[in-house]
């Protein structure tokens, strides 16, 4: 079924079409106005002469009084002033970012609700192009610079509903220049009107999908895929209105028909659990095997007989505790490219389904950011694949994968919540054009209750307590205090992955 339906779809959209969502920031400044006469009181300059500290401290001083003015003025929402800081907190949404971060006299801006870090310096634009923020975490740059744009390759999307795509101001290039080459809807009735026609909300799914592979807002310059100049062929499956096995069905005739047209490339944000109008349709989390439903026996023959590449969404199963919380079907087969949502520090979102122990292989594949869910992860990793097949366009499904593996947060470590972690495009540009490239390294420490780690990291760690090599328990994000970074054994954890810029660190907790 669709994995984005009801409150979730509602929140998705609002997300992706809306982008006036306002969460607090620190905006840091570049320069303290340091002419103040007095910043603080004299009580607090005896304060200071008594317990021997110096007058005159920097921290004192704050942002020139004139800049935080030119912000205010032009209708940012001033919280609070920090000397100590220099800088101020401001509700901000994700376009207000990108405007407040062209002022001059401004620095950095960082979320104060996450370890997230937005350094200016650190925020790519291309030729005054804005990337949105999962590119940005994927470090997408690396494509542009090179130019690639998926030109030449045929996508096929399968999903629930394109309405009103060619209207969509962030497809107009699609249909500009002709780059939908076929459509088809596989639902009965099909609708008379392929684009309109609307049932309900769940009918613009697809389009946000499609934004999400190829997406370009010439007006805002805003990037929101990297598959520009590929060619798309859409496939309704599903209806929007009821959940039912017989979807299963449209989608493995979609696919056929694809393959049929030679398109190798799919992206499938849609999965099959739980939640079907007739509950014994549903299924149990013991049959996500990837070899159990029919659905799966089609993606494997996909994959393996007619060399397609498969790009599909984990699933938002997460919080499910009566289903397990486990990857839904096709996403469980092993040959497709299967991908969860993590959160700006590289942890799994609470809602992004995990792989289940009862396997021989890792699920999810990968992880991308995604606020509302796996179904706008995915297609971020489907741009990914067009832009590999336009320099390689003969690469091999299982080469695809381990290119994509490899250039991995977690390549040398992966597990059932984020898989091999975030995909590094650059890495990825290393491994098409034959180059050699650096994987983050590995240290093994053996110890029995608690360990030790001295780090000069200031931001914030991620860690991954394991039952095993691979299977999470709890994953949590801490801050070094001193240059020191202690981890105590908890539970009946056996393993704990410890996430830096540069290395893991995996330790292996001794009885």
């Amino acid at each position: 079924m669709n994995s984005l339906k009801g409150i979730i779809l509602f929140f998705l959209v609002l997300a992706f079409a809306v982008s006036h969502a306002q969460e607090k920031y620190w905006v840091f400044f570049k320069e303290r106005d340091l002419s103040q006469h007095q910043p603080v009181s004299n009580k607090t300059y005896k304060n200071m002469e008594s317990l021997g500290l110096a007058i005159f401290q920097e921290s004192d001083f704050g942002p020139f009084h004139k800049e935080v003015k030119v912000l205010s003025d032009a209708g940012f929402r001033v919280q609070n002033t920090s000397r100590w800081f220099n800088a101020i907190s401001v509700y901000l949404s994700d376009d207000e970012i990108i405007k407040i971060g062209h002022y001059p006299f401004v620095k950095e801006i960082r979320r104060i609700t996450t370890y997230q870090n937005l350094a200016l310096n650190k925020t790519p634009t291309f030729d005054g192009i804005y990337l949105s923020y999962p590119l940005h975490q994927i470090n997408a740059g690396a494509f542009i610079k090179k130019g690639w744009m998926g030109q030449g390759v045929d996508i096929g999307v399968i999903d629930g509903g394109f309405f009103d795509a060619p209207n969509d101001p962030n497809l107009h290039h699609l249909f500009d220049y002709n780059k939908v080459k076929n459509v088809k809807d596989f639902f009965s009735p099909p609708k008379v009107d392929f684009y309109g026609d609307k049932k309900s909300d769940g009918e613009i799914h697809g389009s946000l999908v499609t934004t999400a592979i190829a997406g370009f807002n010439s007006e805002k310059k805003q990037l929101f895929g990297l598959g520009l100049k590929s060619n798309f062929y859409f496939a309704r499956t599903e209806s929007s209105q009821r959940e039912s096995r017989i979807e299963e069905d449209n989608w493995i005739a979609a696919i056929e028909w694809l393959d049929s047209l030679g398109v190798r490339l799919a992206n499938s944000s849609l999965g099959y659990a739980t939640g079907f109008t007739n509950p014994s349709e549903s299924y149990k989390p013991e049959q996500m095997d990837g070899k159990t439903s029919l659905i799966a026996q089609g993606a494997k023959m996909a994959v393996n007989e007619k060399g397609m590449i498969l790009v599909v969404s984990a699933g938002n199963e997460g919080e499910n505790k009566t289903w397990g919380g486990v990857v839904s079907t096709p996403g469980d087969v092993e040959e497709v490219i299967s991908v969860g949502a993590n959160d700006n520090n590289g942890m799994r979102m609470a809602y992004s389904s995990k792989g289940v122990d009862f396997v021989n292989f890792i699920k999810p594949d990968l992880t991308v950011y995604s606020e509302y869910g796996t179904s706008l992860a995915a297609p971020i990793v489907t741009g990914i694949v067009a832009l590999m097949l336009e320099k390689k366009p003969n690469l091999k499904p299982a080469e695809v994968k381990e290119i994509l593996r490899l250039s991995g947060s977690l390549a040398t470590s992966p597990n059932n919540f984020v898989g091999y972690g975030l995909p590094d495009c650059e890495k990825i540009v290393y491994q098409l054009e034959n180059k050699s490239m650096l994987s983050k390294k590995i240290e093994t420490k053996k110890v029995r209750k608690s360990v030790v780690i001295k780090t000069t990291e200031k931001e914030g760690i991620v860690i991954f307590h394991k039952k095993d090599k691979q299977n999470v328990i709890s994953q949590e994000i801490r801050q070094a205090l001193k240059g020191r970074l202690e981890i105590e054994r908890v539970g009946n954890v056996n393993q704990t992955t410890v996430v830096f810029k540069d290395k893991l660190i995996e330790i292996i907790w001794r009885n």
